[in-house]
């Protein structure tokens, strides 16, 4: 077993391994609870787009996880202040997402819109429960047209506490298939998210752990960071987890309560 007394800071994603639908996980409560009792810098990474950003805080809340807000990094955010760096106030965007994902990028000065093609820099693409054909023609037509193709994360599915229904992973990938584009994508499992998490905990990537329930996400990014990888094994984790598989993280936890059990007995 990896020795967790070499980890000095966290970053942990959050469906999947604190809550699921409007159910917090086992062990996540507790395992927020110590964090914030030692102070033990952590922060929240999840390339979930379609809430306001007030409503994570809330949520968390709700379900007994007090997390201030300046430790939450969402992937919407991320992908608004990336573009931010490269593009001017007033930018316009054609978005395919949820009100997380359209608040953050109008939060930075973008012109949004979710129907018309004309006149579109970019078309930035997020989870959409919404999601109708006029809004894939719109924005297939805008990326042919010229207009950079951004996606938020490529996670193809999603636990909404009863099902693993399609995510933005699914949208972008439709979107690849009928322009025949591929997408920039900022998310996990992409430095962007990573690197300001790593700003605002302060620590070094050698002196923090990232705990994820995906390997070709949460993994896979951290591996790429320079993160110490720590998977926990939930609903989306993927089935094919085994000897042979390349992507390895550093250690293999059965639920956030076996890794909270562990991590405080470190």
């Amino acid at each position: 077993m990896f020795d967790l007394r070499t980890v000095e800071a966290l970053i942990l994603d959050i469906d999947g391994v604190l809550y699921e639908g409007d159910r917090a996980l086992p062990g996540a409560v507790e395992l927020v609870a110590h964090l914030n009792q030692k102070g033990t810098p952590y922060v929240l990474l999840s390339n979930n787009t379609t809430r306001p950003f007030s409503s994570h805080t809330a949520k968390l809340a709700r379900l007994g996880m007090p997390v201030p807000s300046t430790s939450i990094v969402t992937a919407a955010r991320v992908a608004a202040q990336t573009l931010a760096r490269e593009a001017k106030p007033g930018t316009r965007c054609l978005v395919i997402g949820e009100l997380g994902l359209v608040e953050a990028l109008e939060q930075v000065g973008f012109e949004v819109t979710q129907t018309d093609h004309r006149n579109v820099e970019y078309v930035v693409v997020g989870m959409d429960r919404q999601l109708t054909y006029e809004k894939l023609r719109a924005a297939a037509l805008a990326i042919r047209n010229g207009a950079k193709f951004i996606s938020s994360n490529p996670d193809p599915a999603y636990p909404d506490g009863k099902d693993l229904i399609p995510a933005s992973g699914a949208i972008q990938i439709a979107l690849e298939a009928a322009t025949g584009i591929r997408a920039r994508v900022t998310g996990k499992p992409e430095p962007p998210g990573f690197k300001i998490a790593l700003n605002l905990l302060g620590s070094t990537s050698a002196q923090t752990g990232m705990l994820g329930d995906q390997l070709e996400i949460d993994v896979l990014g951290a591996k790429r960071a320079g993160l110490k990888a720590f998977l926990v094994l939930s609903s989306l984790t993927p089935c094919f987890l085994s000897d042979k598989a390349l992507l390895r993280p550093d250690a293999v936890f059965e639920s956030t309560l076996d890794f909270y059990r562990k991590w405080v007995e470190r």
